[in-house]
């Protein structure tokens, strides 16, 4: 839930850009555009222009957080 309310103070909007999502992941625009052409972009897009549940970004941030802990503990 803390995650959610960072993005909310970031971006001030329930819905961000695909470009803003790769923003918050830390990712490269060019890799996130390839991740969802391919079917394996983290959060769910729709829409035209697409766009994201601000809480789907926030989930998946935390999904990465936690997969980084689990790899780090091993």
């Amino acid at each position: 839930m803390n995650t959610e309310f960072m993005l909310l103070a970031i971006y001030n909007k329930p819905r961000l850009s695909i470009d803003e999502v790769c923003e918050a992941l830390g990712i490269s625009k060019a890799t996130g555009y390839t991740h969802r052409s391919l079917g394996k972009f983290a959060v769910p897009m729709a829409g035209n222009p697409l766009s994201a549940d601000i809480r789907d970004v926030a989930e998946a941030i935390d999904r990465l957080r936690e997969a980084g802990k689990d790899a780090a503990a091993h």
